[in-house]
C-alpha cells in the first residue's frame, strides 16, 4: 500500500469524526443555555478556545457573540476546525481514493457535504440547531457504520481506525474541557447545577444510558472521568479509544515503534486518580493528554507516512 493512500484513509477517518465531535461540541454549549441560568454559563469564546480558533476568529471583523462564533465554528470555510472545512477534507480524502472505497460511502459523504453547504451560508438559530447538528452526527455515524460493513478489514481500513480513534480521543477530551468550564465558577453559584453538568456531559457523548448500567449509582464527576477517560469497554472513552489503536496497529507492518507510544500514554492514563480531577487540575490534565496524543501521531506520520525523513 502506498504511503500516501494510507495517509489519506487515515485524515479520512480524522476528518470524518472531526466533523462528528464538533457537532457535539456545539452541542454541549446549546445544551448548557438550556440547562444552566444565563448568570453561571461560560462565555460561547469558550468554544473557541476549545477548538484553538482564538486566533483566527479574532482576524475576521464581528463581534465574539453566539451568532457569530456558531457561524465560524459551523460554516466558515476559513476556518480549519469549522465542521464544513472538516467535511470538506474528509470529502476529498475519500475522493482521491473511491478504487478501494465503497461506492455507497462516496455518495453518502457527498450528500452530507451539499447538504451542510448550503447550511453553511445561512445562520444556525437556536430552535434548528438541535436538529441540524444531530443530523450531521447521525450521518457521520452511518458513514462509519457504512465503511465498518461494507469495506475489506485490510491495511486500508486499518488505517481509517486509526484516524477515528485517535480524533474520537481527542475529541472526547475537549468536550470535557468544553463542558467543565461551566464547573468552575463560585461554588456556592455552581453547586446546584454540577449533576446537571455531568449529566451533560454525558449525553453529549452519548454516554449517559451506558454510564448508568456500568456505574450504577448516582452520578458524581469522580465517576464520570472515570468513565470517560479509563472504561474499556465504553466506544468513546479515551481508554477504549487507545485500545483499539493499538489493535489497529497490531494489524500493520512494522508496528513496534509507533505501538510503543501508544502504550506508554494507555498506561499512565490507567494510573491516573479521576477523583483528583477537581477545577484546573483536570484542565492541566486534559492539555497533558491532548499532547500525548499528538505524540501517538507522530508515531504513526514517522512510522508510516514518511519513514526515514
Amino acid at each position: 500500500m502506498l504511503a500516501r493512500t494510507a495517509e489519506r484513509v487515515y485524515w479520512l477517518g480524522r476528518f470524518l469524526e472531526r466533523t462528528e465531535n464538533t457537532a457535539r461540541l456545539i452541542l454541549v454549549r446549546h445544551h448548557a443555555i438550556l440547562d444552566l441560568p444565563k448568570e453561571v454559563q461560560p462565555g460561547w469564546d469558550l468554544l473557541l478556545q476549545v477548538l484553538g480558533a482564538e486566533a483566527g476568529f479574532a482576524a475576521l471583523p464581528g463581534a465574539a457573540n453566539e451568532k457569530n462564533i456558531i457561524s465560524y465554528v459551523f460554516g466558515e470555510r476559513e476556518n480549519p476546525s469549522s465542521i464544513i472545512s472538516s467535511l470538506t477534507s474528509a470529502r476529498e480524502n475519500m475522493r482521491t481514493t473511491r478504487e478501494i472505497m465503497p461506492s455507497e460511502t462516496w455518495e453518502r459523504i457527498n450528500s452530507l457535504y451539499l447538504s451542510v453547504a448550503r447550511r453553511s451560508q445561512k445562520d444556525l438559530p437556536r430552535g434548528m440547531r438541535h436538529t441540524v447538528l444531530n443530523n450531521i452526527i447521525q450521518s457521520c455515524q452511518q458513514i462509519t457504520g457504512m465503511l465498518a460493513g461494507t469495506m475489506n478489514q485490510d491495511a486500508a481500513y486499518q488505517f481509517i481506525r486509526l484516524g477515528r480513534n485517535l480524533e474520537r480521543a481527542d475529541m472526547s477530551t475537549r468536550i470535557i474541557d468544553a463542558a467543565s468550564a461551566g464547573l468552575m465558577g463560585k461554588l456556592e453559584e455552581i453547586s446546584p447545577y454540577r449533576n446537571v453538568l455531568w449529566i451533560s456531559v454525558l449525553q453529549s457523548l452519548s454516554a449517559y444510558q451506558m454510564y448508568r448500567l456500568n456505574v450504577q449509582r448516582n452520578v458524581s464527576p469522580e465517576d464520570v472521568l472515570g468513565f470517560l477517560f479509563q472504561s474499556r469497554i465504553f466506544p468513546r472513552a479515551v481508554a477504549h479509544c487507545l485500545a483499539e489503536i493499538e489493535h489497529s496497529m497490531k494489524l500493520l507492518p512494522d508496528h513496534r515503534p509507533a505501538l510503543a507510544v501508544a502504550e506508554k500514554v494507555e498506561k499512565r492514563l490507567a494510573s491516573t486518580d479521576c477523583s483528583a480531577l477537581v477545577d484546573s487540575a483536570l484542565h492541566d490534565f486534559i492539555d497533558d493528554l491532548q499532547l500525548q496524543l499528538v505524540d501517538v501521531h507522530s508515531a504513526i506520520v514517522d512510522n508510516w507516512f514518511s519513514p526515514g525523513e
